[in-house]
């Protein structure tokens, strides 16, 4: 009697154990998706956002509280390309530069390599944000450091140059997707069989419904 008692006992420690991960592992998936939702809505909110860029006349007004959430811009100021610096995301080549009278306060981003010709242009139209939201924001800082011994602060700002508000079917329907996946996750990890028992429960003993006795063990006909 004590050997089976204990045996059951590690049977209902294992069935416990196993519970608790399957509503970790439903944890995660659902909590994974969420990230994907929150990385979603600021582009959808700047996508259909204002479409007029605010300006940006000088480094002091480069703040969190006005640009806390990307916003549409223009700032005047020629490159510095003595401190622009080649970095290739997923082979997608992009030049990084500094902009004169705003030093490394604020990170430009060009779609492209630039050439000399660069250093004539003194507009800049794109998506402003706090530096540290931008992606792959410490490998370009340490960059900066190592070919340029330029540290970029935590009050800095990045400008992704060109980078307009413009609806995109694709952020659109990943928000879609991912919210749709979200809500059929949650409700097959949560409240599926809930609902499955309170409609067994509701159609049981209506005409053209069969009806089943609840967990019946089969009998000996003698």
């Amino acid at each position: 009697m004590i050997e089976k008692s204990s045996e059951d006992e590690r049977r209902g420690e294992m069935v416990w154990m196993k519970r608790i991960l399957l509503v970790a592992l439903k944890l995660f998936l659902l909590a994974v998706v969420t990230m994907m939702i929150r990385f979603q809505i600021p582009e959808l909110r700047y996508d259909f956002g204002v479409r007029t860029p605010v300006e940006v006349a000088s480094p002091n007004d480069l703040s969190v509280a006005r640009f806390g959430r990307p916003t549409f811009v223009s700032i005047q100021g020629k490159p510095d390309l003595t401190k622009a610096a080649v970095y290739a995301s997923h082979g997608v080549p992009f030049t990084y530069f500094l902009l004169e009278g705003y030093g490394s306060k604020l990170v430009v981003r060009a779609p492209e390599k630039v050439d000399p010709e660069w250093a004539n242009i003194d507009l800049h139209l794109g998506r402003l944000r706090p530096f540290p939201r931008m992606p792959f924001s410490r490998s370009v800082r340490a960059g900066f450091q190592q070919l340029f011994e330029v540290s970029i602060p935590e009050g800095a700002f990045f400008l992704a140059r060109d980078d307009a508000p413009r609806a995109s079917g694709w952020t659109i329907g990943a928000v879609i997707f991912a919210g749709i996946l979200w809500c059929l996750l949650a409700y097959f990890f949560f409240f599926h069989r809930y609902v499955a028992h309170a409609v067994r429960l509701s159609t049981r003993g209506r005409p053209g419904f069969p009806s089943w006795p609840a967990r019946t063990r089969p009998q000996s006909a003698t």
